[in-house]
């Protein structure tokens, strides 16, 4: 199980990792309020696709259990898991939680 303190954790590094890959250095200092996707989001949805799929596996590896974060039930929701970082990270709790 994940504290919301360590999702936040996985994701701020994996934004981190992946601004530094792309030149955005807004997402190397991102915070809790950093709009991931969206109108004036730091990512595009290429961006967003491979943050998802990094930050899968960052989860899988600090915890050993598979998750996927873009599925029915994220897609479905009145506000998306991918708006924030902080959102994003709440999200990520729920999902290793089931």
């Amino acid at each position: 199980m994940l504290t919301r303190e360590q999702a936040l954790a996985l994701v701020l590094r994996r934004l981190a990792l992946l601004g530094k890959e792309l030149g955005k250095p807004a997402l190397e200092q991102a915070d809790e309020q950093t709009r991931l996707f969206g109108e004036a989001a730091a990512l595009d949805s290429i961006g967003l696709v491979t943050l998802i799929a990094d930050l899968e596996e960052d989860i899988r590896v600090a915890t050993g259990k598979a998750v996927f974060l873009a599925d029915e039930k994220a897609m479905s929701r009145l506000t998306s898991p991918f708006r924030r970082t902080g959102l994003l990270a709440e999200y990520v709790v729920e999902v290793v939680g089931r």
